[in-house]
């Protein structure tokens, strides 16, 4: 009879919790870089003297979508496993994610009605952050999972090849 080694815990519930913990990772980091994009676009804005809201809008939501895409970049970042037009290809998804993110964000957040005499309790700037958080993230996990469909599908047709090759 032979003996069977169970299998180690990290490998049981890797594929489960690393995910959920880079998605955690990716909107605190997503937030808080799109917060400080926020604020280096209002610095832009306030030190190059632009006055139209248009301009405003527009450093806004790269502002907000570039923190929040390097947010989830660096999430989802595999250093070790991908070449260099990979890692370029999910940064511009993720980061386009982000910039069409905090649009949405900003959007929705406009059209929070405030009752008769009462102020926002939260702006749109927040709905902007936040926006661009999320959708860059679900845009890292949809581009990683497609990414590892398609490498173990390429390993399963070449053998020789595994999945885990530095390239």
């Amino acid at each position: 009879m032979q003996y069977l080694p169970e299998k180690d815990i990290r490998e049981k519930v890797g594929p489960i919790v690393v995910p959920i913990a880079r998605s955690v990772i990716g909107v605190v980091f997503g937030v808080v870089l799109s917060m400080v994009g926020i604020g280096i676009a209002w610095s832009l804005f306030l030190f190059f003297g632009f006055e139209s809201i248009d301009v405003w809008k527009g450093l806004l939501f790269f502002g907000a979508g570039f923190g929040a895409g390097t947010g989830a970049f660096v999430a989802w970042l595999h250093l070790d496993q991908e070449n260099g037009w990979v890692l370029l290809l999910t940064a511009a998804v993720v980061v386009g994610a982000g910039v069409v993110g905090s649009f949405g964000g900003f959007q929705f957040g406009e059209a929070q009605e405030v009752k008769c005499c009462a102020m926002p309790t939260v702006s749109p700037l927040y709905y902007t952050a936040l926006g661009a958080a999320v959708v860059a993230n679900v845009a890292g996990v949809v581009f990683a999972a497609t990414r590892a469909f398609i490498t173990k599908r390429t390993a399963d047709l070449n053998p020789k090849r595994s999945a885990l090759t530095v390239r």
